[in-house]
């Protein structure tokens, strides 16, 4: 089991009814007596029938030098459409979601406000299909651990979930403690200190060199020219201290450059 390392709590909301501040109180209690990923399940599902959420996810992730989540490690599914998940894997979305792109640990990102800023085709699709699987709307919390280069990230999805100002500042002041039960039930494998060091588009290109994929074939897939491919595909082999492209992947995939597990909608 990973040692728990100190994390800042964020003090309890000012203005909250009486019942909601023992329902967050009762929330903290519970939380952190979860011990293992079954309780902890448990526990987010009975959250979110208190909730006016329709779906519900956690993940655990590790961070890249901009405080991003740029590969996550641990995913508690509570009620995301399988299906969609399944999609967000294949078409390796985490490389253009813009809640993952977003610096971990400040305030919540409500996905409309983010969604508005995308820019690049990618991202658009990642937003138009997400939409059509019924994940257009929802607000995220993260909460970042840089000694243990770790963040924890909890995604609601819904309108009415955004409106309620009383239950996001509940949500977010949780986050913290969901942090410290998603370490304590998950065994993360050491990461080198050099695999964080690639930029968000290296790691999109060792993604797809991993996969066997040419420059060529990288650049179609990415909407880059295939000169700006090569440009990064050097700097992923001098980041990691490799003499080749072949040893360059080797080396990424030995000190945990893999696939995303998967990510919120």
């Amino acid at each position: 089991m990973s040692p728990v390392q100190p994390i800042s709590l964020r003090p309890l909301p000012k203005n909250l009814t009486a019942a909601r501040l023992l329902m967050l109180l009762e929330w903290v209690h519970a939380v952190g007596q979860v011990e293992d990923e079954p309780q902890l399940q448990a526990f987010l599902q009975s959250m979110k029938e208190q909730l006016p959420t329709e779906h519900m996810v956690l993940a655990l992730g590790r961070l890249n030098p901009s405080q991003h989540l740029q590969k996550l490690e641990k995913l508690v599914n509570v009620n995301y459409p399988l299906n969609w998940v399944e999609h967000y894997m294949q078409a390796n979305f985490s490389n253009c979601d813009p809640i993952l792109h977003t610096p971990m640990g400040k305030e919540p990102i409500f996905w409309k406000e983010s969604f508005a800023y995308a820019k690049s085709p990618l991202e658009k699709r990642f937003i138009a299909e997400a939409t059509s699987f019924g994940l257009g709307s929802g607000v995220s919390f993260s909460v970042a651990s840089p000694k243990q280069n770790l963040a924890c990230l909890i995604s609601v999805t819904g309108d009415e979930i955004t409106r309620d100002l009383q239950i996001v500042e509940m949500l977010h002041c949780l986050v913290p403690h969901l942090h410290h039960a998603m370490v304590r039930v998950t065994n993360l494998a050491p990461l080198s200190p050099s695999a964080m060091l690639l930029s968000n588009r290296e790691y999109d290109i060792f993604h797809w060199m991993s996969r066997g994929k040419t420059n060529w074939e990288i650049a179609t897939i990415l909407e880059i020219s295939e000169r700006t491919v090569k440009f990064h595909v050097a700097n992923i082999i001098r980041k990691l201290n490799a003499n080749n492209r072949t040893h360059a992947i080797v080396l990424g995939l030995q000190q945990g450059l893999q696939s995303p597990i998967a990510a919120n909608g």
